[in-house]
């Protein structure tokens, strides 16, 4: 598996925690890009951006094979920078021909492929996913076992606490709002290195990802959290600060996310629920803003809180499940289209 938002049929000896933590990841990003939750509850949006980013660095670290530098690239290539070129070419170019604009602008803008550059701004994930994960494989290389997890994670938080994120350069000649930061997100390798190495510290020693699932670990974390409450976490807009609370945040947030992950195995209708949802993240990631905001923009929100906040609740239900059965119907539709291949007579060959 390429990382946390590649789906991918389970393997019988897989843990089905990581399937449901996937799962309540990309719930988190949806309920966090949902603008009239955002409205009504900002604290609770500001909460989950503290945490929910983190958590699919980790995940993917910690579903992450060990591959050959080749296989690494064509993998990765194929799972993360293939979609995220065909989203932003075909975002892009609807774009254009209803808002207009520049094509070369536009070209320039997902070469640099940072938030601030792109059409969906979210996609800023995959490029910056896919460097994570190829650094993960060199690493991979290295002697030293675990140990090499360790000192590649404190050294990323020694980056990530010492060096501020790059701004970038002024680019507002191109239309880009600051700030852009660096092409492909390079400038947040250290922030997504640090969970990358982590979830593969606790892959390859499931003896300490036991013990940090622990209730009076988990409870710890629970007190860090609510602590680290007034940090601010968007990666995206180079936002991380004050860093050392941030990363405690991100750090007992994720550590929370896989908890309760581990708890809800036990309750299978649930389970099978986040499951089903982990395994198609990548539509989910690419569509759920889009419907979202469609949906919002023929909603007549309302004023108050909380029928706002089920309004919230509501557009990001929809946003799932209608993400997750575009998945579906393409993964019948390749399937469908493999299996009558595999049907078709072979050509006669003329003697």
């Amino acid at each position: 598996m390429a990382g946390a938002l590649t789906a991918s049929a389970k393997p019988a000896s897989r843990d089905v925690t990581i399937d449901v933590a996937r799962g309540i990841a990309i719930v988190l990003v949806v309920l966090g890009h949902n603008p009239a939750l955002a409205g009504a509850a900002p604290g609770f949006v500001d909460a989950l951006f503290l945490f929910h980013v983190p958590l699919f660095f980790l995940l993917s670290g910690l579903v992450q094979p060990s591959l050959s530098m080749s296989a690494a690239v064509s993998k990765l290539a194929h799972r993360l920078l293939l979609p995220f070129l065909i989203a932003a070419l075909s975002v892009g170019a609807l774009k254009l021909m209803t808002r207009g604009g520049s094509v070369e602008h536009l070209l320039a803008g997902i070469a640099w492929g940072t938030g601030q550059t792109l059409p969906w701004s979210h996609l800023w994930f995959l490029p910056a996913l896919f460097l994570a994960q190829l650094t993960t494989q060199v690493l991979r290389k290295l002697p030293g076992g675990t140990a090499r997890w360790a000192f590649a994670s404190a050294a990323a938080l020694l980056v990530v606490l010492s060096v501020p994120m790059a701004m970038g350069p002024d680019m507002s000649a191109l239309g880009f709002a600051a700030p852009v930061g660096l092409p492909w997100s390079v400038d947040l390798l250290p922030v997504c290195l640090l969970f990358v190495c982590v979830g593969a510290l606790l892959q390859d020693a499931p003896a300490l990802r036991a013990r940090v699932e622990q209730p009076l670990v988990v409870a710890a974390a629970v007190l860090v959290f609510a602590f680290s409450l007034g940090s601010r976490t968007d990666l995206n807009l180079r936002v991380f600060t004050p860093p050392t609370l941030a990363v405690f945040a991100a750090a007992s947030g994720c550590l929370m996310a896989l908890a309760l992950a581990r708890a809800l195995t036990a309750l299978r209708p649930v389970a099978a629920m986040f499951t089903t949802v982990g395994r198609h993240t990548l539509a989910i990631f690419l569509l759920h803003v889009s419907i979202q905001k469609a949906l919002l923009a023929f909603i007549v929100v309302p004023s108050s809180t909380l029928p706002r906040v089920l309004v919230g609740l509501a557009t990001a239900a929809v946003a799932v499940l209608g993400s997750l059965a575009v998945s579906v119907a393409w993964e019948w539709l390749l399937s469908h289209r493999r299996a009558r291949r595999m049907t078709l007579p072979a050509p006669e060959v003329a003697s």
